[in-house]
């Protein structure tokens, strides 16, 4: 039997690692049940979004941080060179999601540092046209984020902060 994700291409796709001031990460709980979402209690993840084919990785990171946090007031730390790929879940198959014509999502990854306080964040996406992307928010150490992440992207999770690690609190 044929794997359902055989011979379609990953989604060029950038991921955020926000770092307050004490080297916590930020994390939002998925307001929505997108094709990531697979298990239940394991619904926090950092923003990360689409790039758009005129963006690079920097500027699609500052737009899908703003997008979905609201934040703006923000230093780059770092960002990956290497693309970091990951496959859906057998139970995404045909969902009628934007993503269906993916196997999954390479990314790259940014580094910023939050340099206003946490009353920039707004995660109501009033500021934007784009649908609300969390209902939840909050800044974890990495272990602890590990613990409450979309469990197909914790592995993912564990590189970007092994890769950031200078940044964070552990």
């Amino acid at each position: 039997m044929q794997d359902w994700r055989e011979g379609k291409p990953y989604r060029p796709n950038v991921g955020i690692c926000l770092v307050n001031q004490s080297g916590l990460v930020w994390l939002g709980r998925t307001a929505n049940a997108g094709p990531e979402r697979v298990q239940p209690g394991y619904d926090w993840q950092m923003p990360q979004g689409g790039i758009e084919e005129t963006e690079d990785i920097v500027e699609a990171a500052t737009r899908e941080l703003w997008e979905e946090t609201g934040v703006s007031s923000v230093q780059i730390l770092a960002k990956t060179d290497e693309w970091w790929a990951y496959d859906f879940p057998d139970q995404y198959r045909s969902t009628g999601h934007k993503l269906d014509g993916f196997r999954g999502q390479k990314q790259k990854w940014v580094a910023f540092r939050l340099l206003g306080d946490d009353s920039e964040i707004d995660i109501s996406a009033s500021h934007t046209d784009e649908p609300q992307e969390f209902y939840e928010w909050q800044w974890l150490q990495p272990a602890e984020a590990l613990q409450c992440a979309i469990s197909l992207k914790v592995d993912q999770y564990k590189r970007v902060f092994h890769a950031f690690r200078d940044y964070l609190v552990t």
